[in-house]
């Protein structure tokens, strides 16, 4: 099950849902890329037709936003369910009453973040690798040698972070050499969060669709794209609201 929001593909599925579904694809042969859509994607997506073509041809689209929440229902007058990349991840990194057991490989973070959270969870991850550099959409430094890594590191589930729209492209252009992989997703700054390096907005504030003012408090840098996550995806939502008021009046 899916919706749009502004051309974007979102899964309606509960959290639930989508675990089971993620359990599932461990133990199928196909490869299967997760995209966990926040409104930062969508408007990225407005202007940029291979990142929104990328996230639409994804085998899963979880939201990772309130705002995406609140667009379905305005929108469409439907339910969305959230589920960050953080939970996601979580989930993984935790898993153990499933055969086979996943084998992860972090890939990207910076500041020893990936090395530090395979540290804590020595029994699902692999492998894992912050200190690489894109030089493209579709290659890191050394892109054939890192590859090469992770395919003998047995991995089943390739987590990146590379940040949003470059960690997607790069996994689009990549994953079919690595056939090993059951799952990859980008999870933009979720090795920051569950490596200790940066501090998570409360879950009270999460729940009441804050986390975004935590993070600008935190972190002043992230403004611009806290702008475009809020204000300018808000004001998109209100023109296709506006919009399709028109369109449904004539």
């Amino acid at each position: 099950m899916a919706i749009e929001i502004l051309g974007v593909k979102l899964n309606q599925e509960t959290p639930a849902e989508i675990k089971k579904i993620i359990t599932a694809w461990l133990n199928q042969e196909a490869s299967r890329l997760i995209v966990t859509v926040n409104p930062e994607f969508v408007v990225a997506a407005q202007h940029n037709a291979e990142f929104r073509a990328v996230l639409n041809r994804a085998d899963l689209a979880t939201c990772d936003g309130i705002g995406l929440v609140w667009a379905a229902k305005l929108l469409t007058g439907q339910t969305i369910f959230r589920l960050t990349g953080v939970d996601l991840t979580s989930y993984l990194l935790t898993l153990s009453s499933v055969r086979p057991q996943p084998r992860l490989y972090l890939l990207g973070g910076g500041k020893n973040s990936a090395e530090l959270i395979a540290r804590q969870y020595p029994m699902n991850v692999v492998g894992a690798n912050s200190e690489v550099t894109l030089v493209s959409a579709q290659r890191l430094e050394n892109n054939e040698a890192v590859i090469d890594a992770i395919n003998h590191s047995g991995a089943t589930v390739l987590l990146v972070a590379f940040g949003q729209q470059k960690q997607e492209l790069w996994l689009a252009n990549n994953l079919k050499k690595m056939p090993q992989l059951k799952i990859a997703m980008g999870v933009g700054g979720t090795f920051d969060y569950l490596s200790g390096q940066v501090k998570r907005a409360p879950s009270w504030l999460r729940a009441a669709g804050l986390e975004w003012l935590f993070r600008l408090l935190i972190q002043p840098r992230r403004i611009k794209r806290i702008f475009r996550a809020v204000i300018v995806f808000s004001w998109l939502v209100i023109k296709e609201y506006w919009q399709s008021n028109k369109e449904t009046q004539k």
